[in-house]
């Protein structure tokens, strides 16, 4: 019995030897790093340029800084002008102190594509963005998209009487109390036109009886959206996130998705050759795009219509693949081609 015993003691020490070989094995120095790498400890600045509102870059810093203590996120905000004026004069100084560049509209960085000044990046969470919203070589993906619509005063009209098509703001009853973002000034407005002037359903004709019904225009898009605040006006062709915004502010104001079409201008977010943070720059690259990072704090926070399918949003958003399913399509390189020729012909008939 007692020799039982000592037999039974050795095969389970053995037994117990064997597993805890087998588990050390298993925690190999390369298992052990293939870890550190999934979570490494990330330190530094990255530096952010942008014409995205100064309010929203401001919540996506104190969430991302939350997650990532250790580093520190910069940002230069500015209209696009200056913000491609900045980065063009850094490219030809060969001094590029931008991690990313978040653009309103792929215009930009089209041309920086073509002259080999941006950096390829695929990043994780680009798989649940349409294609639509891609660069095709992964130069760019749009982290949010601006939806134009109506937006209405709702001291000088009710949400059942305000217009649900572009069209409908032609009718008399809206006869001089409309008015429109210079699109010369404002880049959505500028895409807005190209998009419905290539539209089967509007065209020249829709801006012709839009400036007979005493159609005017303001500098900026910030100023079109006060106006009919204020009262001056009571519609306008409007951005969906700056309404927004100003209606949680208390303005009286209304929006309305359009029904018949849908314009919507992607803003790409993009890593420029030479930044002086590569490995941050795709850190940044992928909380804006992440469902459970940026894109939840742009839906959910700050009215933006996001790119990324797989994002909770807000009863009422416009879903990202239903936007790409029926926007208006914008032909970019079309569009910087033509673009002065198309605002020249606007000006004679607006100015």
């Amino acid at each position: 019995m007692k020799k039982f015993l000592v037999i039974l003691l050795v095969a389970a020490l053995a037994l117990t030897s064997a597993f805890a070989g087998g588990s050390s094995e298993s925690t190999a120095p390369e298992a052990a790093a293939a870890s550190v790498e999934q979570h490494p400890e990330y330190k530094g600045v990255v530096m952010l340029y942008t014409s995205t509102g100064e309010d929203v870059v401001l919540k996506l810093k104190e969430a991302f800084q939350a997650k990532y203590p250790n580093v520190d996120m910069q940002y230069y905000y500015a209209g696009s002008g200056k913000v491609v004026t900045k980065l063009s004069t850094e490219f030809e100084t060969n001094a590029v102190t931008a991690d990313i560049v978040w653009m309103a509209d792929p215009s930009a960085l089209l041309t920086w594509k073509k002259e080999g000044k941006l950096t390829p990046y695929k990043s994780p969470f680009a798989a649940d963005i349409n294609e639509i919203f891609k660069d095709s070589d992964d130069m760019f993906t749009a982290a949010r998209m601006i939806i134009m619509g109506i937006t209405y005063s709702t001291i000088a009209t009710s949400d059942k009487e305000a217009p649900t098509t572009f069209w409908d703001m032609t009718k008399p009853e809206w006869k001089n109390q409309i008015v429109m973002s210079d699109p010369s000034n404002a880049g959505s407005t500028k895409t807005t036109v190209y998009a419905l002037l290539h539209s089967d359903k509007y065209g020249w004709d829709f801006f012709k009886a839009l400036k007979a019904n005493g159609c005017e225009l303001e500098s900026s898009t910030g100023n079109t959206h006060n106006k009919v605040a204020a009262g001056a006006y009571k519609l306008c062709i409007g951005v969906d996130y700056n309404t927004k915004n100003m209606m949680d502010a208390g303005s009286p104001l209304g929006f309305h998705n359009t029904t018949d079409v849908v314009v919507a201008v992607p803003c790409p977010i993009a890593i420029p050759k030479g930044n002086p943070n590569p490995e941050l720059a795709k850190l940044l690259y992928d909380f804006l795009l992440d469902p459970e990072g940026g894109q939840k704090i742009l839906a959910n926070d700050c009215n933006m219509t996001v790119t990324n399918a797989k994002t909770a949003i807000p009863e009422g958003m416009i879903h990202s693949e239903d936007a790409a399913r029926i926007a208006l399509p914008v032909d970019w390189p079309d569009l910087q081609a033509n673009g002065k020729a198309m605002l020249a012909e606007f000006d004679k008939l607006f100015k």
